[in-house]
């Protein structure tokens, strides 16, 4: 699992590359936390480049987007496969948080 983080339009962008599974949900969730908690508000989420993800990794997803939503700022989602798309939907995830299908159509929701 890669994190990476760089700033477009004012977002900061986080792209997540490999698989966010129980193996790595540690490591992304100490990350997203940090940039949840970090002085940018605005914050999507690349998920083009992850192969995989399961609860765990929804997980910190999901307590990232509360840290946010309670320091007033956004996160959300964009560029999901078809099988990241498939976990978030059937998990419910794409009624919590905003879900984009590339990352200038969400950029332009901020």
């Amino acid at each position: 699992m890669e994190i990476s983080t760089r700033e477009a339009y004012g977002v900061l962008v986080v792209d997540m590359e490999g698989r966010l599974d129980s193996s790595t949900s540690g490591y992304s969730y100490d990350e997203l936390v940090r940039i949840a908690q970090g002085s940018n508000k605005n914050v999507l989420i690349n998920l083009e480049k992850l192969e995989f993800i399961t609860s765990a990794g929804l997980r910190s997803l999901l307590v990232a987007a509360k840290l946010l939503k309670n320091s007033n700022g956004q996160l959300k989602l964009c560029s999901a496969n078809n099988a990241v798309n498939q976990v978030l939907e059937t998990s419910g995830f794409t009624s919590l948080l905003n879900l984009y299908p590339t990352e200038s159509d969400a950029i332009k929701t901020f």
